[in-house]
């Protein structure tokens, strides 16, 4: 069983400034901004400990401090990002030889808990038609240059994928707005 799983939650969310943070005052990263109440990467934290993962790391960068009341809340450990986000995560200590990744603004979903007790192992989920969802993969893999931890597109060319019932990507305005209409529904019932 895929134990650990990494959150790609250090970049800058470029696609969201234009549209949405156009007030001043707003500067929350793109994974901790407001959906149906909570900040969006911690329904991919919740998810992710409810079905069983034990280590659960956020690759931070842009506002990282803003995401520290998640080590104590969350129990989940924080470490930096690098330029080069391949060696960021190849630098985690204790990094285990398969791990998920996960990027930080998406949500797929899908069973979790089968993901997590795959046999097969390495696994791409692939939201609609966009480079966003999570793999399961080998660290050595990375390693050698094999893939690259944020294209999940390429990672799909070496591993098998899973069918989903689909997700919430808030990499932009428009998909920001779907994901809180849907969990204002979900969550909130209205």
């Amino acid at each position: 069983m895929i134990q650990q799983a990494v959150i790609l939650v250090g970049g800058e969310g470029h696609r969201l400034n234009d549209m949405v943070r156009f007030a001043p005052a707003i500067e929350v990263p793109k994974p901790l901004m407001e959906v149906g109440g909570k900040p969006f990467v911690t329904y991919a934290i919740n998810m992710l400990k409810g079905v069983g993962f034990l280590d659960i790391i956020l690759l931070v960068g842009y506002r990282k401090e803003e995401y520290e009341f998640l080590k104590e809340s969350k129990k989940v450990r924080l470490w930096e990002t690098r330029p080069n986000v391949d060696q960021a995560v190849l630098a985690i200590p204790d990094l285990q030889e398969m791990f998920l990744i996960l990027n930080g603004d998406c949500f797929p979903i899908m069973d979790w808990e089968k993901l997590y007790k795959s046999d097969h192992g390495l696994t791409t989920v692939k939201m609609c038609d966009r480079d966003a969802g999570c793999a399961v993969v080998r660290k050595s893999d990375v390693a050698s240059g094999v893939i690259s931890v944020t294209n999940i597109g390429g990672m799909s060319n070496l591993y098998p994928q899973m069918m989903i019932l689909g997700g919430l990507h808030i990499g932009t305005p428009q998909g920001l707005q779907r994901a809180r209409l849907f969990m204002d529904t979900a969550v909130f019932g209205q």
